[in-house]
């Protein structure tokens, strides 16, 4: 009779460790799935973060840019209008075709 009572008590042992483990397993695929929205809307802000950084980056460098293009207009204006007149020749020469 004890080895009844044995044998019962290891399997009612090795129902529990299942349960146990299933229960783990349920809650690391929770764990998981938070991780991963996690990770992603993270990826997200660092994209948006850098798009930013980008943007400034290159307002900056076209607003040089147009402080550097007007100087020079205000420096060598006949220049400029030749300049000008020469690129929209050639424009219109190359879009006519």
């Amino acid at each position: 009779m004890s080895e009844a009572v044995t044998s019962k008590s290891k399997t009612n042992g090795a129902k529990h460790d299942l349960d146990a483990i299933r229960d783990d397993l349920d809650a690391l695929k929770s764990d998981l799935g938070a991780l991963l929205k996690h990770v992603k809307s993270g990826t997200v802000d660092g994209v948006s973060d850098e798009a930013k950084r980008l943007y400034g980056k290159l307002a900056s460098q076209g607003s040089e840019s147009l402080d550097a293009i007007t100087h020079h207009v205000e420096e060598k204006p006949l220049a400029s209008l030749l300049i000008a007149f020469g690129v929209g020749f050639i424009a219109a020469r190359i879009l006519s075709r």
